[in-house]
């Protein structure tokens, strides 16, 4: 077989913002990894957990394996040829390889779909000998997605399948997707990457993670438009979507502390902020109520009463086509 690494320019870590190099790997980062210290919270395996992350390339290879370094957890992959779901793969704790079936041998367009929980450092790709290799020219629209772990959807049965994968494949995107778990806490430096990105669709689920008093009644909605308006200053007419949180029972009029909002007063806010901005001119700014996409019909898919399980990834993709690509493709 014959080998090729990230510094070969064959294959491509689409999804990824950057990518963390050595002599031996290559790593997908979801912020820049070259300023790294500016994101503190994300430095250590929420950025690098490679969520809606894919190895994507064209080869007429039957044989397609990959060589990483070990990790001390199992790993899985799927595999996608010509945009269709053709193969699962689960690793073991500690593999350095993942090989899937033999395809035909044929021309294909291959994305391989990294494991949303983990992170990935990948050695070389590995094909038939002679097998040609081309990076994969993707003209689709690219959709930026910034959310909490519901958005992160470690949850999901394979890579394919957490929500926003799904979203990007049936409505043709390219995803990257700022799914943090435990960190959407509406930080500037967030708004800078996404401002600083090339979006055609841009995405923002927030609320749920500040539900812990990270931000206050006086503090959340300044954050939420300092946030919208760092976006704005370079994606001034781009689509933009403002989701509110999801339904979540024991949340919805408890607060955690006085100053703290309950998810019933963070949607408000949010619908407030969003109709300012059309006040003040912004045409493309839209507010998704986050009840519409995920509200108490579908609380048997909460196990924990928060995050939408592996089955909730499907109604939950169904609502965001409807409620939200819908509305910034202006079909809705």
């Amino acid at each position: 077989m014959q080998s090729y690494s990230y510094c070969d320019d064959v294959f491509t870590f689409s999804g990824a913002v950057s990518v963390e190099l050595t002599e031996h790997w290559a790593a997908p980062w979801r912020i820049p990894v070259s300023q790294s210290e500016l994101y503190p919270y994300l430095v250590d395996d929420v950025a690098k957990a490679c969520s809606g992350v894919r190895v994507t390339f064209i080869t007429n290879s039957k044989h397609v394996v990959l060589d990483i370094e070990p990790y001390d957890e199992s790993m899985c992959f799927d595999l996608l040829v010509d945009g269709k779901l053709r193969e699962t793969v689960q690793t073991p704790a500690n593999a350095n390889r993942v090989e899937f079936q033999p395809l035909d041998g044929d021309t294909h367009s291959l994305e391989i779909w990294l494991d949303p929980r983990h992170p990935l450092r990948l050695r070389k790709i590995s094909l038939d000998q002679g097998a040609q290799i081309r990076k994969v020219q993707d003209n689709r629209r690219r959709w930026i997605h910034y959310g909490s772990s519901i958005s992160h959807a470690k949850a999901a049965r394979t890579p394919s399948q957490t929500w926003p994968a799904l979203v990007a494949q049936r409505a043709g995107l390219q995803l990257t997707n700022l799914g943090f778990g435990g960190n959407c806490v509406l930080e500037p430096m967030i708004g800078r990457l996404i401002r600083d990105l090339p979006a055609e669709l841009i995405s923002l689920k927030l609320g749920i993670n500040v539900y812990r008093g990270f931000l206050t009644r006086r503090t959340f909605a300044p954050n939420a438009i300092g946030l919208i308006a760092l976006i704005r200053e370079k994606h001034p007419h781009t689509p933009l979507a403002i989701i509110s949180p999801l339904y979540s029972p024991e949340r919805e009029t408890v607060s955690i502390t006085p100053d703290s909002l309950c998810l019933v007063e963070m949607r408000q806010a949010l619908a407030d902020i969003v109709s300012s901005f059309k006040k003040y001119g912004d045409t493309n700014i839209h507010y998704v109520d986050g009840l519409s996409i995920f509200g108490p019909a579908q609380v048997g898919y909460l196990p924990d009463k928060l995050h939408p399980d592996a089955e909730g990834q499907f109604p939950l993709a169904d609502n965001v086509m409807h409620h939200v690509i819908a509305k910034l493709q202006g079909k809705h």
